[in-house]
């Protein structure tokens, strides 16, 4: 992988990088210039953090009012408003099950709470939340908004659900 940034940082031009290429050096290609750090230094120059983007996210993904409290929260990504969590993934773990993924726009996280799964009848109870550090899972207490979370406990979402601590549609 490489980038501007990346040259810049190990020193590396293209024509040094066409030469390990083409001397099918792909290894050391690898170890001196990381697809994983380049695409690390892209994520945090052209990723918006949440305070920047969900004020405009919000408006596109929500079909709720839209001059509630509610809305307000998600807009503010307020930690200590009502829980709003869109999953956006669905894995499986060998030991912990399945294991939902997706964005806290509002509200806090944590093991223990009963959460209505949008579309579906009842609340489900959080057995677990963490985040990601690679492609590991770190269970930890609390996930507040405007972080990507990983819950265990919500057996009634699917990719695209809304896991809500109010219903809502």
């Amino acid at each position: 992988g490489v980038s501007m940034p990346s040259m810049q940082r190990t020193g590396m031009d293209f024509g040094e990088i066409m030469e390990l290429e083409r001397a099918d050096k792909r290894q050391e290609l690898h170890e001196r210039t990381p697809l994983s750090d380049v695409v690390l230094d892209m994520v945090c120059e052209h990723f918006p953090n949440p305070i920047d983007a969900q004020p405009m996210r919000v408006p596109r993904i929500w079909r709720g009012d839209d001059e509630s409290e509610l809305a307000e929260d998600m807009r503010l990504v307020d930690e200590n408003g009502e829980v709003v969590l869109m999953v956006t993934d669905i894995g499986i773990d060998p030991h912990a099950g399945e294991i939902a993924a997706g964005r806290v726009f509002s509200g806090t996280l944590e093991k223990g709470q009963e959460l209505y799964v949008s579309g579906t009848a009842g609340k489900n109870r959080v057995q677990s939340v963490g985040i990601y550090m690679g492609g590991e899972r770190e269970e930890v207490e609390k996930v507040p908004a405007g972080n990507i979370a990983a819950v265990t406990g919500l057996k009634d979402a699917i990719a695209g659900s809304t896991v809500s601590s109010v219903e809502m549609t």
